[in-house]
């Protein structure tokens, strides 16, 4: 994909700014709830209108002049949004008239970004802001767009201006790296510290990081390159246990990080080292590996844990003690807040990425299977034996191997993972999710395909 403008949505909070988003891109992305503030980071989404690619950002309210951590660092996300825009759709409310903040905002737009400023008064459905558009004139920024994001009216019209402007002004900021690009999704429990990995590896203040838990409420994605390689960093919301989700907003968040891990490559699963390995990043990782992903272990936070030179070695033999699921999974310590070893994280999800796609030559690995049935003979099972006949590596996104063997149904579990750590130890598929597929052998061509042979 060549690169593609920025459009970015800001105005202050509960104006319909993810609303608006949700509408251009076609589909439910930004979480949208009546509570001020519920959109933080930045929100990405390419879109498509009258021929040009593009991508649009959402971003947090901006509440100027307000000194809480939280709202200064989402005046700093938009702007960073202004900075790489193309164009700029700042959205006020109807009905409300113009206030103290939108005066404020547009100060800020005027100054930075005039010439690439598009005004929207949303929430535009009743016919008598036809009497009060004018109003909204006061704000220097031009011809306001009366719109209703909800309903559609006025986004075409709003639209088919924001991309005239693009093709007519200079846009140099980029964005889109390419569908080449190795997605990568930040997963883990809140407050892991993933924003901050993402921030470390970015260099810069793309996520906003806060020591309150969930903090990073939809998943969102950065673009970035590291040894010529382009990657999309999704830096999801942490992913909590469902009888923790107490409100839509948790419910949409969690939705979105299951989603995530769905759409990427490979996954980072971050875990906080003074607290270790929770039930929840069991089952993360169980998600992971249903959705046949590669998987990194980041031990985060390390700068803060008393260690001498044996610890990470003793930290790595514990957990792959306790916890089975651990055994084929690569795991790397680092600090996000000093910056120690996390640039060292891609060099690990590049190595991840080449497994994922290596292919063993076809009599090797039956041969290596013939050896170790040979070795380790499949338990007895009497009246449904199972004999193997033939293996192979079948094309795929991630390694997956398949067997012909007699009577597939009563394969033993014991023996899909002999079989599987067997893989794992010759083949070096560590970090990958190693997939067994058993097929029957059908007694005659004219057998109808399915019908187990029974050999027994």
């Amino acid at each position: 994909m060549s690169q593609s403008p920025l459009l970015s949505i800001i105005g202050r909070p509960n104006v319909g700014k993810s609303s608006l988003f949700n509408r251009i891109a076609g589909r439910r992305i930004a979480v949208v709830d009546d509570t001020p503030g519920v959109t933080r980071d930045r929100n990405y989404a390419e879109a498509l209108w009258n021929g040009l690619d593009f991508i649009l950002t959402d971003t947090g309210g901006m509440e100027p002049n307000v000194h809480d951590a939280l709202p200064e660092a989402i005046h700093e996300q938009v702007d960073i949004a202004i900075g790489e825009s193309a164009v700029v759709i700042f959205v006020v409310e109807a009905g409300t008239g113009v206030t103290d903040l939108d005066m404020l905002i547009a100060s800020k737009l005027r100054r930075k970004c005039f010439d690439r400023t598009i005004l929207a008064v949303n929430k535009a459905e009743s016919s008598k802001v036809n009497y009060e558009i004018d109003s909204y004139l006061s704000l220097g920024l031009g011809k306001p767009h009366a719109i209703s994001a909800m309903h559609g009216n006025g986004v075409a019209d709003l639209l088919d201006e924001a991309v005239a402007l693009v093709r007519t002004g200079e846009h140099q900021e980029s964005f889109a790296e390419g569908l080449s690009a190795l997605k990568i999704a930040i997963t883990g429990r809140p407050n892991a510290g993933k924003s901050s990995i993402v921030n470390r590896l970015l260099n810069q203040k793309r996520m906003i990081v806060d020591s309150t838990p969930g903090t990073t409420r939809d998943a969102v994605d950065s673009v970035m390159r590291y040894n010529d390689t382009p990657f999309v960093l999704i830096d999801t919301a942490g992913l909590r246990k469902k009888s923790h989700v107490k409100n839509d907003i948790e419910y949409y968040s969690n939705l979105r990080a299951l989603n995530s891990i769905e759409r990427c490559d490979i996954c980072m699963l971050v875990i906080d080292v003074t607290h270790g390995v929770g039930i929840q990043d069991l089952r993360i990782l169980a998600k992971i590996y249903e959705k046949r992903k590669g998987v990194l272990l980041v031990w985060n936070k390390w700068d803060i844990m008393e260690k001498d030179y044996k610890t990470f070695d003793q930290l790595v033999g514990d957990a792959r003690r306790s916890y089975k699921e651990l055994k084929n999974i690569p795991m790397i310590s680092v600090s996000a807040l000093t910056g120690q070893r996390v640039v060292s994280v891609m060099d690990e999800v590049i190595k991840i990425r080449d497994r994922m796609v290596k292919r063993v030559p076809v009599a090797e690995f039956e041969n290596s299977v013939f050896e170790w049935v040979k070795v380790h003979p499949h338990p007895v099972n009497p009246g449904k034996i199972v004999r193997f006949l033939g293996a192979k590596q079948v094309q795929a996104t991630f390694p997956l191997f398949r067997f012909f063997v007699t009577n597939p149904k009563h394969v033993a579990e014991s023996y899909v993972r002999y079989l599987t750590n067997k893989i794992h130890q010759k083949y070096d598929f560590i970090g990958c999710p190693v997939v067994l597929d058993f097929k029957p052998i059908a007694r005659s061509r004219q057998q109808p395909e399915g019908v187990v042979a029974d050999e027994s």
